[in-house]
């Protein structure tokens, strides 16, 4: 078996790209009633990006780039694949007291206004506050909120002082809202039934590896959001 794992311009690529942080540490997953206690680092450490998924056909709500085969299937796919639309998702990044590393918030236009409700609220204490990301909620109704903590014991005042000064950089989005190469997503609609040979004749899946999904942290389970103002036509 031979040890070469890629050649030229796929080697080119994989020299140039910058290590991706490991997803399941960085994402935060709470459930109802849970939450974890953060620092934010500035008012305006949180994106917006183009998503798409569908649980339904096993395809995870994930970043999408503009000409994504998510959005084929979409257009192209018929009734089964109408759901893989494109919506606008929120990323917000805080510096967690729990794990002294950055974590990230995963969520939906409606949650956000919340989350950024918060975050102006409280604008003129980040410095010297720290605050709980608290969920609330199942499914579309699903809250997440910011509130300050009232004190901090010593292993969390330490864990703040640690972070002062630190920016969180556009590439540590980037990082984490890295979309899935185009074969990989085109391997996930032919699994789901998609015609990838008629409708993306431009990309080889025979040598596609597997389709094992990083779980994104998301809540759809199936369930359309279309409280986010995004309808699917």
């Amino acid at each position: 078996m031979s040890a070469i794992t890629a050649k030229g311009s796929q080697a080119r690529e994989n020299a140039n790209k910058k290590d991706r942080p490991d997803l399941k540490k960085v994402l935060l997953k709470l459930k109802d009633g849970g939450s974890h206690k953060v620092r934010l680092l500035s008012v305006e450490d949180y994106v917006e990006y183009a998503s798409a998924g569908d649980f339904n056909l096993g395809i995870y709500t994930q970043a999408i780039s503009e000409n994504s085969p998510l959005l084929v299937a979409k257009d192209k796919g018929g009734e089964k694949f109408k759901n893989l639309y494109k919506k606008s998702r929120y990323t917000f990044v805080f510096a967690s007291l729990e794990t002294g590393e950055l974590v990230a918030l995963q969520v939906s236009k409606n949650q956000a206004k919340t989350v950024i409700g918060n975050i102006d609220e409280y604008a003129e204490h980040i410095g010297s506050v720290a605050f709980k990301v608290t969920r609330s909620g199942e499914d579309t109704s699903t809250v997440y909120t910011l509130n300050p903590m009232l004190g901090m014991n010593e292993k969390e005042k330490e864990a703040f002082a640690k972070f002062d000064g630190q920016e969180v950089a556009m590439e540590f989005f980037e990082s984490i809202l890295e979309p899935k190469d185009d074969k990989f997503l085109a391997k996930l609609l032919k699994e789901a039934g998609f015609d990838v040979a008629t409708h993306l004749p431009h990309i080889d899946l025979s040598d596609a590896e597997g389709t094992e999904q990083e779980d994104t942290g998301t809540e759809d389970n199936g369930q359309l959001d279309l409280s986010d103002e995004e309808l699917p036509f």
